[in-house]
């Protein structure tokens, strides 16, 4: 569980340092390109042997990772362009919602998950308390076209954490986590600096000092709410043998994540969470409390 906690807490970590990214007025995309560096940096310094060998780069799980982190970078650029087409609620629905993706890939893979009714309760009613928590009122008329966006957001950062739950259940155990990380930081990196020299603002941007720091923060919360995942999916119950289901995970990762961010939001920057937004938080402790039970 404390691996859980962690992926959590650094996930909503990110959320953070996006505000002082906008506080600032550090350009996004050099924040970006920096945070991936220092994610990078993090995974080589923590894995047990060089991730950039040749024996690494021939391993079985090397086109998923290189896959996720390219999709990492692309679905960053989405994120943004929704935000101006199509709102933030709708775009942070979609995003949220999509965790439906891995729960379903993971109990229809994974031999090591199952259904229950008292799961389907969970992840209904986690689905539900997403969405409520996450929701607010959009007196914006929305272009249909602008729809697109958070369509494809939906369904790209569910196949992008699937390809996650599907590389660890293959390939990636706790002491491969790291190495796995460097390499989708990595591959991220290297298509942030290939667009980077095109972007005037952002080349201008990363060279700043504040740049550097709001950026090498993003990239330690952006490293740990992926290695934190991974570790968490690896775990295996002392008591029962069993390694923990990924379906429970996903959920309790994504619900805990929205909760914790909203909360950090009225906390920290005095976001006002309206009766639906505190419903939805409330329901979220319920249904943490079904999955873990499941």
């Amino acid at each position: 569980m404390i691996f859980l906690v962690l992926s959590i807490l650094s996930s909503a970590a990110i959320y953070v340092v996006f505000k002082l990214v906008d506080r600032y007025r550090v350009f996004t995309f050099s924040a970006i390109v920096i945070n991936y560096l220092v994610a990078c940096l993090a995974g080589f310094f923590l894995s047990a042997s060089n991730p950039f060998t040749l024996d690494v780069l021939l391993q079985k799980w090397m086109p998923v990772a290189l896959l996720v982190g390219a999709m990492f970078i692309v679905m960053f650029y989405v994120i943004a362009k929704s935000t101006q087409k199509a709102g933030v609620a709708v775009t942070t629905v979609a995003v949220k919602m999509s965790v439906v993706f891995p729960i379903a890939f993971s109990i229809w893979y994974d031999a090591n998950d199952s259904i229950s009714m008292l799961k389907m309760m969970g992840i209904i009613l986690a689905l539900v308390s997403v969405f409520l928590t996450v929701y607010k009122k959009n007196n914006k008329v929305i272009d249909p076209r602008a729809i697109f966006l958070p369509a494809f957001l939906f369904i790209g950062m569910g196949v992008v954490d699937s390809f996650v739950k599907f590389a660890q259940s293959e390939y990636i155990n706790g002491e491969l986590a790291s190495t796995f990380s460097t390499i989708v930081f990595g591959n991220a990196l290297l298509i942030g600096l290939v667009i980077l020299p095109f972007n005037k603002p952002a080349l201008k941007s990363i060279t700043r000092f504040k740049t550097w720091v709001l950026g090498a923060l993003l990239g330690i919360a952006n490293f740990g709410s992926i290695y934190f995942l991974l570790l968490a999916l690896n775990h295996i119950d002392i008591d029962t043998g069993q390694q923990a289901m990924g379906s429970v995970i996903f959920g309790i990762n994504n619900i805990g994540i929205v909760a914790l961010s909203v909360i950090i939001g009225f906390l920290a920057y005095n976001e006002r969470p309206t009766r639906i937004n505190w419903v939805g938080i409330a329901l979220t402790g319920v249904s943490i409390a079904l999955l873990a039970l499941s």
